[in-house]
């Protein structure tokens, strides 16, 4: 007991600094392990999709001329649809239970933001970029994926501590095998002959049969039906849509995406990392920020008495 009292007046400035740099390591360290999370990754690879839609439909080149006759028609089935088969093809109707509702779910959520996003814009028959589609299809990603999916996936690691169930999704094992799943590649030729949908056309792409999120291979699989649509939009009833009527597929900017030129997200790596610091986060709020406002206390109360 006198060796312990003795370590409280004994060098108290130093133990002050030490005990202080320790605790503020700790709460550094414990802090960058949770604040990043899974959607670091996702933002990673969001950055990559970006990248490729500013290739494939460049800003200000593919734009949808609003005072076409065949616009209304566009809007109500490409448009739209550009946004129910992006979500719905990251279902796997191979292995999901309730496919159909699900799919009515997710169809349901596309229709509305479509509506949101779009609705004044066609009432208007304003002029649609298609890299202005894609942008926002890229917001609406992130949506579903919050809506549906996990709040986790596409925010921050401290964030989806704090959101209801959080901690229970981020030791999950539901949720790794999915990260795990999304962050897989297979052969694209191979995930393409699972993908069963319509082609190109006046009615918009519909889905049939998906094997669902193999991220990489979903997000190649559909890059790429839209540069079928670009194609199909420049003979459109026999003309073609956009503004600048010299489009053609010989002056494409790019005219497929692959594998390579997106980013491999490290999801099961990141989650991990994410758990390791929500543990340290806790033992910092339960045992060492008080056992340090103990010492702390201790060491300035023996300060104040007059120890050196």
């Amino acid at each position: 007991m006198q060796k312990f009292l003795t370590f409280f007046t004994v060098k108290n400035k130093l133990k002050l600094i030490i005990f202080s740099v320790v605790f503020s390591v700790y709460f550094l360290f414990s802090l960058l392990m949770v604040t990043p999370g899974v959607g670091v990754e996702s933002l990673r690879f969001i950055k990559s999709i970006e990248n490729q839609i500013s290739k494939v439909m460049p800003k200000g080149v593919y734009v949808v001329d609003g005072q076409d006759p065949s616009y209304e028609t566009i809007m109500e089935t490409v448009i739209k649809k550009a946004y129910s088969a992006d979500a719905v093809s990251t279902l796997n109707s191979y292995e999901t239970e309730n496919y159909n509702q699900k799919k009515e779910d997710y169809t349901n959520f596309a229709n509305k933001w479509y509506e949101s996003r779009w609705s004044k814009v066609k009432e208007n028959k304003g002029d649609i970029d298609l890299y202005d589609l894609g942008i926002d299809l890229i917001s609406f990603d992130e949506a579903v994926s919050t809506e549906f999916l996990s709040y986790g996936y596409v925010h921050a690691g401290i964030a989806w501590m704090f959101q209801t169930n959080g901690l229970n999704e981020i030791f999950s094992s539901s949720i790794r095998n999915d990260l795990l799943r999304n962050q897989t590649i297979v052969d694209q030729d191979l995930y393409d002959s699972k993908m069963k949908s319509s082609d190109p056309g006046v009615d918009g792409i519909d889905i049939y049969d998906s094997p669902g999120t193999l991220l990489i291979n979903n997000k190649i699989w559909y890059l790429n039906k839209q540069i079928e649509n670009i194609k199909y939009g420049m003979n459109v009833f026999g003309h073609n849509i956009f503004k600048d009527k010299s489009l053609n597929e010989s002056n494409m900017s790019k005219t497929s995406v692959t594998a390579d030129e997106l980013y491999t997200p490290h999801f099961t790596e990141t989650l991990d990392n994410l758990r390791v610091g929500v543990i340290l986060f806790f033992i910092l709020l339960i045992v060492v920020l008080p056992g340090y406002i103990l010492v702390l206390t201790m060491l300035l109360i023996s300060k104040k008495k007059g120890a050196k």
